[in-house]
């Protein structure tokens, strides 16, 4: 008797998983903090007329915000972009209140909404690796060094630096499978 031999499972191709958003943020691994200014474009690359997205070496020279870091990711998937730290929360899906104590899930997303121009009113958005450790952009003299995208923070101790890391929304991107 010969062995039967298994259906082939069919993957749809189609389908962006929270590891290809990770996947793609960390293409950007390193890359400078770049500022938003009112009026710029969101996300800002769109200003530079480098490409939607642009390729990341390009992003390597000029920078990414916290939020165009997530676009960034959605982008390089086939996804439209979240927005700016003022309407991501609004982006997300089967979001919740921010709790720094309960662990996130990878491709998760937590924000703290824009709240005014100064540069501790203008938000922040982290994307999960799992747990409590995120990928993000980090501007100069906040929380340290100016580190730009880094994963060396979790969710627990940017939050604890206060404005602008006080998150107080979680959830989860649109057409992304968790």
């Amino acid at each position: 008797m010969g062995a039967s031999k298994l259906p082939e499972r069919k993957v749809d191709k189609n389908v962006v998983s929270a590891q290809d958003i990770v996947r793609a943020a960390y293409e950007l691994l390193g890359a400078p903090y770049r500022f938003w200014d009112p009026g710029d474009p969101l996300p800002v690359w769109r200003k530079d007329g480098k490409g939607d997205p642009p390729p990341a070496r390009h992003l390597h020279n000029v920078g990414v915000s916290s939020a165009d870091l997530v676009s960034y990711a959605l982008e390089r998937n086939g996804l439209p972009p979240g927005g700016g730290t003022g309407t991501f929360g609004d982006y997300l899906v089967n979001t919740g209140n921010f709790d720094p104590s309960t662990p996130g899930q990878a491709g998760a997303v937590a924000v703290c909404p824009y709240s005014g121009p100064q540069l501790d009113q203008q938000g922040h958005v982290v994307l999960y690796l799992g747990g409590h450790q995120v990928i993000h952009a980090i501007p100069p003299g906040q929380g340290g060094p100016s580190l730009g995208v880094t994963d060396q923070h979790t969710d627990e101790e940017l939050y604890s630096w206060g404005l602008p890391y006080r998150f107080t929304v979680y959830g989860f991107l649109p057409g992304v499978s968790y």
